[in-house]
């Protein structure tokens, strides 16, 4: 494909993938459990988790109301902390966290 100027250029129109739809949702709601949003977002309930796991560690999201224990069904409630933009950030294979929205890289994230 071309870019106005002549030049080839790179374009990224790929489909989003669950993390990209749990992460959208996650930046909609601000305040949400993980039932939201796999309801959402149309993603497995493993892999929202899994999301969520290395977004924590990252430093993305926080706890916002604990689980109740002992209350069957009971979910914590996560608050997005860090929204740095639309593209959601990817979970490297080495435990960091890759942010194309601000092309820096944190760690923490999860061995995948």
């Amino acid at each position: 494909m071309a870019c106005l100027n002549g030049s080839r250029c790179r374009v990224w129109n790929r489909h989003p993938c669950a993390r990209d739809r749990i992460w959208q949702s996650m930046r909609i709601m601000r305040i949400f459990t993980l039932p939201d949003l796999v309801a959402t977002a149309d993603a497995g309930k493993a892999n929202a988790r899994k999301y969520i796991r290395g977004l924590m560690r990252a430093g993305y999201l926080t706890v916002a109301k604990k689980k109740r224990e002992g209350s069957k069904g009971g979910y914590e409630a996560y608050h997005l902390v860090r929204d740095s933009g639309p593209r959601a950030p990817r979970l490297q294979a080495d435990g960091n966290t890759y942010d194309p929205n601000q092309h820096k890289v944190y760690e923490g994230g999860l061995n995948q």
